[in-house]
């Protein structure tokens, strides 16, 4: 898929923060951008009677889950998921990777 530049009208500020964020996670504002937006919109692609696996995939949200399945709690989520024979989604990529490059910091300190 090819990408696609676009332009977005936002405050200063928002950009100052939004650039010390990224800057500090060793990512980039679009790729946070991306990260969210896809996230957003992921559900648009999820059939609505798959909650479970919805999740599972990383196309909802915790909280989106808990409630159309109806469970109380994260705890409650976690049973279902096991009991479908499904894991909990895998954090975005960016924030493996920054994840582990803080890993490589503190290990090479030592």
């Amino acid at each position: 898929m090819a990408n696609k530049n676009t332009t977005m009208n936002l405050p200063e500020s928002l950009i100052a923060k939004a650039k010390a964020y990224a800057a500090t996670q060793g990512t980039t504002m679009t790729a946070i951008v991306r990260s969210h937006l896809e996230a957003v919109t992921a559900e648009l692609e999820q059939p609505a009677e798959e909650p479970l696996q919805a999740y599972s995939t990383g196309m909802i949200g915790r909280d989106e889950a808990i409630r159309r399945i109806g469970v109380r709690d994260y705890a409650g989520l976690l049973v279902a998921l096991g009991d479908a024979g499904l894991s909990p989604p895998r954090p975005p990529e960016h924030q493996i990777e920054n994840e582990a490059a803080t890993f490589a910091r503190i290990w090479a300190a030592t």
